[in-house]
Protein backbone atom coordinates (compact mmCIF):
# COMPACT_ATOMS: atom_id res chain seq x y z
CA UNK A 1 0.00 0.00 0.00
CA UNK A 2 1.09 3.58 -1.43
CA UNK A 3 1.96 6.26 2.15
CA UNK A 4 -0.84 8.64 2.28
CA UNK A 5 1.94 11.18 2.74
CA UNK A 6 3.81 11.01 -0.43
CA UNK A 7 2.74 13.28 -2.82
CA UNK A 8 2.85 12.40 -6.50
CA UNK A 9 4.09 15.15 -8.50
CA UNK A 10 7.81 16.02 -10.55
CA UNK A 11 11.07 16.04 -9.14
CA UNK A 12 12.78 19.70 -9.48
CA UNK A 13 15.79 17.28 -11.66
CA UNK A 14 12.67 16.66 -13.85
CA UNK A 15 11.29 20.05 -14.49
CA UNK A 16 14.59 21.50 -14.89
CA UNK A 17 15.30 18.49 -17.75
CA UNK A 18 12.39 19.66 -19.11
CA UNK A 19 12.60 23.32 -19.12
CA UNK A 20 16.18 22.77 -20.33
CA UNK A 21 14.84 20.44 -23.68
CA UNK A 22 12.34 23.31 -24.40
CA UNK A 23 14.89 26.18 -24.26
CA UNK A 24 16.71 23.72 -27.17
CA UNK A 25 13.81 23.32 -29.26
CA UNK A 26 13.22 26.93 -29.18
CA UNK A 27 16.57 28.17 -30.28
CA UNK A 28 16.23 25.90 -32.74
CA UNK A 29 12.85 26.73 -34.11
CA UNK A 30 12.93 30.56 -33.44
CA UNK A 31 15.25 31.03 -36.37
CA UNK A 32 12.73 29.47 -38.62
CA UNK A 33 9.72 31.84 -37.16
CA UNK A 34 12.27 34.75 -37.72
CA UNK A 35 13.09 34.43 -41.58
CA UNK A 36 9.14 34.32 -42.19
CA UNK A 37 9.19 38.28 -43.17
CA UNK A 38 12.38 37.84 -45.45
CA UNK A 39 10.34 34.95 -46.87
CA UNK A 40 7.35 37.02 -47.65
CA UNK A 41 9.12 39.75 -48.64
CA UNK A 42 11.14 37.38 -51.36
CA UNK A 43 7.78 36.02 -52.34
CA UNK A 44 6.41 39.05 -53.25
CA UNK A 45 9.23 40.34 -54.82
CA UNK A 46 9.02 37.36 -57.06
CA UNK A 47 4.96 37.70 -57.83
CA UNK A 48 6.38 41.43 -58.79
CA UNK A 49 8.81 39.72 -60.93
CA UNK A 50 6.70 37.27 -62.75
CA UNK A 51 3.64 40.09 -63.32
CA UNK A 52 6.68 42.10 -65.14
CA UNK A 53 7.42 39.26 -67.51
CA UNK A 54 4.13 38.39 -68.35
CA UNK A 55 2.64 42.38 -68.27
CA UNK A 56 5.99 42.84 -71.13
CA UNK A 57 5.40 39.77 -72.81
CA UNK A 58 1.93 40.83 -73.37
CA UNK A 59 2.76 44.21 -74.40
CA UNK A 60 5.05 43.08 -76.94
CA UNK A 61 2.95 40.27 -78.31
CA UNK A 62 0.11 43.22 -78.95
CA UNK A 63 3.24 45.28 -80.18
CA UNK A 64 3.91 42.90 -83.20
CA UNK A 65 0.62 42.20 -84.06
CA UNK A 66 -0.47 45.63 -84.05
CA UNK A 67 3.11 46.99 -85.76
CA UNK A 68 4.26 49.24 -83.46
CA UNK A 69 7.36 51.52 -84.05
CA UNK A 70 10.01 50.39 -81.95
CA UNK A 71 10.79 53.70 -81.83
CA UNK A 72 10.04 56.96 -82.82
CA UNK A 73 7.25 60.06 -81.26
CA UNK A 74 5.28 58.54 -78.19
CA UNK A 75 1.95 58.98 -79.61
CA UNK A 76 3.15 56.37 -82.38
CA UNK A 77 4.65 53.89 -80.37
CA UNK A 78 1.65 54.01 -78.19
CA UNK A 79 -0.11 50.34 -77.87
CA UNK A 80 -3.59 50.09 -77.22
CA UNK A 81 -4.89 47.74 -74.45
CA UNK A 82 -8.01 47.16 -72.33
CA UNK A 83 -6.76 48.87 -69.58
CA UNK A 84 -5.51 52.17 -71.92
CA UNK A 85 -2.59 53.21 -74.23
CA UNK A 86 0.58 51.50 -72.93
CA UNK A 87 3.92 53.89 -73.68
CA UNK A 88 6.64 51.22 -75.59
CA UNK A 89 9.85 50.95 -76.47
CA UNK A 90 11.26 48.37 -79.11
CA UNK A 91 7.32 47.21 -78.44
CA UNK A 92 8.01 46.44 -74.46
CA UNK A 93 6.31 48.81 -71.89
CA UNK A 94 8.90 51.49 -70.61
CA UNK A 95 9.63 51.89 -66.97
CA UNK A 96 6.89 54.86 -66.54
CA UNK A 97 4.27 56.36 -68.57
CA UNK A 98 5.52 59.42 -70.07
CA UNK A 99 3.34 63.04 -70.28
CA UNK A 100 0.47 61.45 -67.65
CA UNK A 101 -1.11 59.72 -71.31
CA UNK A 102 -0.03 56.25 -71.56
CA UNK A 103 0.42 53.38 -68.71
CA UNK A 104 4.45 51.85 -68.03
CA UNK A 105 5.25 48.96 -66.58
CA UNK A 106 5.26 50.64 -62.83
CA UNK A 107 1.82 51.52 -63.44
CA UNK A 108 0.66 48.51 -64.97
CA UNK A 109 1.87 45.80 -62.14
CA UNK A 110 0.12 45.01 -58.83
CA UNK A 111 1.20 47.02 -55.37
CA UNK A 112 -0.72 46.23 -53.08
CA UNK A 113 1.78 44.81 -50.23
CA UNK A 114 2.49 46.93 -47.66
CA UNK A 115 6.22 49.42 -47.41
CA UNK A 116 6.28 48.11 -51.65
CA UNK A 117 8.03 50.98 -53.17
CA UNK A 118 8.68 52.43 -56.95
CA UNK A 119 11.99 54.57 -56.73
CA UNK A 120 13.34 56.44 -59.10
CA UNK A 121 14.13 55.82 -62.69
CA UNK A 122 17.52 55.51 -63.49
CA UNK A 123 18.26 57.29 -67.14
CA UNK A 124 22.14 57.02 -66.67
CA UNK A 125 21.58 54.79 -70.26
CA UNK A 126 19.48 56.89 -72.52
CA UNK A 127 18.61 54.30 -74.49
CA UNK A 128 17.47 52.11 -72.06
CA UNK A 129 16.05 53.11 -68.66
CA UNK A 130 15.41 51.13 -65.50
CA UNK A 131 13.45 51.17 -62.70
CA UNK A 132 13.06 49.34 -59.45
CA UNK A 133 10.00 48.24 -57.22
CA UNK A 134 10.74 46.92 -54.19
CA UNK A 135 11.14 47.35 -50.03
CA UNK A 136 15.07 48.92 -50.23
CA UNK A 137 16.32 50.23 -53.04
CA UNK A 138 19.74 48.89 -52.69
CA UNK A 139 19.41 45.53 -51.71
CA UNK A 140 15.75 44.11 -51.34
CA UNK A 141 14.12 44.97 -55.30
CA UNK A 142 13.28 44.05 -58.63
CA UNK A 143 14.77 46.22 -61.17
CA UNK A 144 13.07 46.12 -64.62
CA UNK A 145 15.22 47.32 -67.25
CA UNK A 146 13.80 48.50 -70.76
CA UNK A 147 14.60 46.75 -73.80
CA UNK A 148 17.80 48.48 -75.22
CA UNK A 149 17.20 47.13 -78.97
CA UNK A 150 14.79 44.81 -81.21
CA UNK A 151 17.11 41.93 -80.32
CA UNK A 152 17.37 42.49 -76.46
CA UNK A 153 14.09 42.15 -74.40
CA UNK A 154 14.00 43.95 -70.97
CA UNK A 155 15.65 42.77 -68.48
CA UNK A 156 13.59 41.79 -64.95
CA UNK A 157 16.08 41.27 -62.11
CA UNK A 158 15.31 40.36 -58.13
CA UNK A 159 18.32 41.62 -56.07
CA UNK A 160 16.95 39.82 -52.09
CA UNK A 161 20.64 39.71 -50.38
CA UNK A 162 18.71 41.95 -47.79
CA UNK A 163 15.33 41.60 -47.36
Amino acid sequence: MENPKTSAGFTLIELVVVIIILGILAVIAAPKFINLSTDARISTLKSIQGSMHSIASLVHVKGVIDNTPDTGPDAERAIQTNLGPVDSWYKYPETLGEQGVGYGIAELISLDAKDIQVFAEDRADPNCWSIKVGYEESSCYVQYKEACSSEVPPEILLVSTAC
